[in-house]
């Protein structure tokens, strides 16, 4: 046979709220470096973020931290992340910082703040 119980997305109760609540993605770059002490604090609000500021469902990224010779890898689906090295920076290659968020009516000015609050000045 093999009906498999497929369930289609119309079922959620839809609440009215000012925000877009389709998922959406950004994408957040910037060059310079992270300081490390300042990212775990902001990763950790990014998993903790209130309801009307959007909800994440997958982060990814490559990171510049300061300190830090390779470029890093950053993923992370819902309470799951993974994190890894990749290769070292080029001598004078630009350190670019690049994170992309997947998620539900997300508050980009809230998490462009956050993003821009972690770079050394």
């Amino acid at each position: 046979g093999g009906h498999g119980g497929h369930v289609d997305g119309h079922g959620h109760a839809i609440k009215k709220s000012r925000h877009d609540s389709r998922v959406n993605s950004m994408a957040l770059v910037r060059e310079g470096e992270i300081l490390p002490h300042k990212l775990g604090p902001w990763m950790q609000s990014l998993g903790t973020l209130p309801e009307e500021k959007g909800l994440i469902f997958r982060i990814k990224g490559i990171l510049a931290i300061k300190g830090h010779p390779f470029k890093h890898v950053f993923h992370a689906v819902m309470d799951v992340s993974d994190e890894d090295d990749a290769d070292e920076w080029a001598p004078g290659e630009k350190k670019v910082t690049k994170l992309v968020f997947i998620g539900k009516g997300l508050d980009k000015e809230h998490l462009r703040k956050g993003f821009d609050s972690i770079f050394e000045e």
